[in-house]
């Protein structure tokens, strides 16, 4: 983006040049743009394939509204993909919703690590940032969403 929230069309031209073919996501750089509805029209006239995005919000499920919108307004020009708190029940939630299709999780779960003599009191670096903790990946919230996109994408069979 530009200083002043917009795309900048000039990098981004460049960028998809030498993409050269590839598949190419704008990422939730565009959750921070000025103006969604055209940065969407921007990445469609670059051909652009997805736009990962939680509707501006902090979390997908409470930019349901602005997805919904973009999703419709992309006549599958480009997928609009959610991101940001994705889990089984944003899934559930969101699908039917929006009409979105594609979800961004990455099931993070912070786990202890492995340092057993602690300094309590010295933090080490970013505030609120608990340095005796490690972020992975959960391979339960990974089966719950699977399952959630699984009975969703059966659903909309049935119609």
């Amino acid at each position: 983006l530009k200083e002043d929230g917009t795309m900048n069309m000039a990098a981004m031209e460049q960028l998809m040049e030498a993409a050269d073919g590839m598949s190419v996501t704008l990422h939730r750089a565009f959750d921070v743009c000025r103006d969604p509805k055209e940065a969407l029209e921007q990445a469609v006239s670059l051909g652009m394939n997805t736009i990962l995005t939680s509707g501006q919000q902090a979390a997908c499920t409470d930019g349901a509204s602005l997805l919904r919108e973009l999703h419709e307004k992309s006549r599958g020009e480009v997928e609009i993909m959610a991101g940001a708190g994705v889990n089984a029940d944003a899934i559930r939630t969101l699908a039917p919703e929006t009409g979105v299709r594609t979800f961004h999780l990455s099931a993070k779960k912070a786990v202890p690590g492995g340092m057993v003599f602690r300094r309590e009191n010295v933090p080490m670096g970013i505030p609120g940032l608990n340095e005796f903790e490690l972020l992975r990946c959960d391979a339960a919230s990974v089966r719950a969403a699977r399952e959630a996109l699984d009975a969703v994408c059966a659903a909309r069979k049935e119609k």
